[in-house]
């Protein structure tokens, strides 16, 4: 579509009341339009084109294949070119309005779902054959990893004054996953963040990842910009009874950016398994937690980038294990069975992957089992069995924790 011509007597031309300069004219303004009217928002792409003269003129590139009908969310400035609640389509003329008839309807409807499907057969195709839609390689991971950086070194001055032993400090080991959302970013003021992360958290467990709580002590606060919270520095919990694996420590920038860091949980659990005495602390390591909180801090990614982004949005993820030297791979609940021998001798492991957020949904396990496979592998070349992810992913989506 293309802003600023207008046919006369068979020639395109020049429509009268050109602007001075076409500095506004970008991607943002226009994609802030479409997401004031049109529901379900699409992102467009804007390109200032010259004509032969040299004047350029806006081509708006607007996407087709939607799934669903888009209607108009309001009504155009004083009433015109569109109405609210109204869905348009394009007719001979050319013109744009309503269906006015049930085979005008039918036809709309006929190529909404005719798109569904081919993106439903192209699920299903992806998972025959164990393919996962890779995104584009980044160019340099260095805001990632630089951001990681400062967020663990922020958890660390955080945890410096406590004991050495407490649990908030993690003293046996800790995982953090953090991660980068590429995509065009929605416009929203900084008040409007905390309810977006609130809405991005995935509940399949008692504990999901970057949990947003409300209770006065351990609330998400605004620093630097970022949204952070910290569950160690809880008041209504004395230190002693506060574990590593519910201390945990998150923060969240509006750029896309999103750190979470917590103790493994193996090394709080104080039952008796199997008539055995109680799990010492630093000491196992279990076959199927990492895969359950992996699985839901990558929806977590996918569910924020639905938020925060319009149109198209590439995830990087980041995966750090520390305190793995010693530990054995176990089976706590006592449901699979493990080699007993099977010892870690590597203490950290740093996994990364790059993938569509739009993939993650429905192609979870073929995310998770290449990101995680290198940590299994620590322990005596475990082989990381495909059946084990998808029962694991399966069993936690469905909250059979």
């Amino acid at each position: 579509m293309a802003l600023g011509l207008q046919e006369h007597q068979g020639r395109v031309i020049e429509a009268p009341g050109r602007p001075a300069t076409f500095d506004t004219y970008n991607q943002d303004l226009i994609n802030g339009i479409v997401q004031n009217y049109a529901d379900p928002a699409y992102h467009c792409a804007v390109h200032l084109v010259p004509d032969r003269a040299g004047s350029l003129f806006p081509i708006v590139v607007v996407p087709g294949g939607h799934r669903v009908p888009v209607r108009a969310r309001r009504s155009g400035p004083h009433g015109n070119i569109v109405e609210q609640n109204t869905i348009y389509i394009r007719k001979p003329g050319p013109r744009s309005e309503a269906p006015q008839n049930s085979q005008e309807w039918d036809g709309l409807l006929a190529r909404c779902l005719s798109n569904r499907r081919d993106e439903m057969f192209d699920q299903i195709r992806d998972l025959i054959v164990g393919a996962v839609p890779q995104a584009a390689p980044q160019a340099a991971p260095a805001r990632l990893d630089q951001w990681s950086e400062s967020s663990l070194a922020r958890w660390r001055s955080l945890v410096a004054p406590l004991p050495p032993t407490a649990g908030p400090r993690c003293p046996h080991g800790y995982y953090w996953f953090s991660y980068e959302i590429d995509g065009e970013r929605r416009s929203m003021r900084s008040a409007e963040l905390p309810e977006l992360l609130r809405a991005s958290v995935v509940r399949h467990t008692g504990w999901p990842p970057f949990w947003y709580p409300t209770r006065s002590g351990i609330e998400p606060y605004p620093i630097d910009g970022l949204v952070e919270c910290w569950l160690g520095r809880d008041p209504e919990t004395p230190l002693e009874d506060q574990d590593a694996a519910h201390s945990d420590f998150w923060r969240i920038s509006p750029e896309g950016l999103a750190f979470l860091l917590r103790g493994y949980q193996e090394d709080g659990m104080e039952m008796q398994t199997g008539g055995r005495p109680a799990i010492e602390p630093g000491t196992v390591f279990d076959i199927t937690l990492p895969v359950w909180r992996a699985g839901e801090a990558m929806l977590h990614a996918a569910r924020l980038a639905q938020n925060l982004i319009v149109g198209p949005a590439n995830i990087t993820f980041v995966a750090h294990f520390q305190g793995l030297a010693g530990r054995a791979l176990t089976s706590v609940s006592r449901t699979r069975y493990v080699h007993e021998n099977r010892i870690a001798r590597q203490d950290s492991i740093t996994l990364r992957t790059r993938v569509a957020a739009a993939s993650i949904d429905t192609n979870l396990p073929e995310v998770i089992r290449p990101l995680l496979e290198p940590l299994y592998g620590l322990f005596d070349f475990f082989e990381l069995p495909m059946e084990l992810v998808t029962t694991e992913l399966g069993r936690m989506r469905a909250g059979q924790f």
